[in-house]
C-alpha cells in the first residue's frame, strides 16, 4: 500500500533533553493552535500509523466523543493506545533523556461523505515554513527521515507483538500500532 506522507518532521535535540515541561511550554507558547504536537522519537513508526490516529481523532470529534478536550492530546492519547490521557502522555510523549522526537500536523477535518471521512487538504509547503519556525523556536535540528521503529518503540508504547513476532519485524510493529490505535477505548 503506498500511503500519502503524514505530515511530520524528525527532530534531534543538540543535547538530551533535562525539562520537558519546558520544552513543551515552549511549543505551546509558540504553537498556533493545538494542531501541531510532539511526540517521542519512538512514538511515530510509519505514515500508516499516523494517518490512523488521525483517522481516529476525526471520528472522535466529529461525533464529539473524545476523551480528551484537545486535539492534540487525543492524538497522544491514540498513538499510546490507551484510554488514559495521563498514560498516553508517559507511553507516546516525551521523556528526559530523549534526543529525537517527532514535530506532527494534525491535519484539519473537512467532514464526511456519508460514513466515509473526506481526506484533508493542506499545503505541505506553508506546513514546512511553520515546522521551519517551530524548530528554531524549540532549538532542534530536522532529521531527513520518515516515521520509523527504533529500537524503543514496542517497549515505550508498550506494544504486544505476535508468538512468532519480534521487535525487528518493522510490519509486525505497524500491525501492533494499529491495532493499539484501535483498541484505544476498550477498557
Amino acid at each position: 500500500m503506498n500511503t500519502l506522507a503524514y505530515p511530520c518532521w524528525g527532530l534531534t535535540f543538540a543535547s538530551p533533553i533535562s525539562d520537558v515541561r519546558g520544552l513543551a511550554t515552549t511549543l505551546l507558547d509558540w504553537r498556533k493552535g493545538e494542531d501541531w504536537l510532539l511526540v517521542g522519537g519512538h512514538s511515530a513508526i510509519s505514515d500508516l500509523q499516523l494517518w490512523t490516529a488521525w483517522m481516529g481523532v476525526a471520528s472522535r470529534s466529529n461525533n464529539d466523543i473524545m476523551r480528551s478536550h484537545s486535539l492534540d492530546a487525543e492524538f497522544i492519547r491514540l498513538i499510546a493506545g490507551t484510554h488514559q490521557i495521563r498514560i498516553g502522555f508517559e507511553r507516546a510523549g516525551l521523556q528526559e533523556g530523549d534526543t529525537k522526537a517527532w514535530l506532527i500536523h494534525i491535519p484539519s477535518f473537512t467532514g464526511f461523505s456519508g460514513e466515509n471521512l473526506i481526506w484533508p487538504e493542506f499545503h505541505m509547503s506553508e506546513l514546512d515554513i511553520e515546522a521551519e519556525r517551530l524548530m528554531r523556536v524549540l532549538d532542534a535540528k530536522l532529521l531527513t527521515q520518515r516515521p520509523t521503529p527504533n529500537s524503543d518503540t514496542v517497549s515505550r508504547l508498550s506494544l504486544e507483538l505476535g508468538y512468532n513476532e519480534d521487535v525487528g519485524d518493522f510490519l509486525a510493529i505497524e500491525r501492533a500500532s494499529l491495532a493499539h490505535i484501535a483498541l484505544a477505548d476498550l477498557n
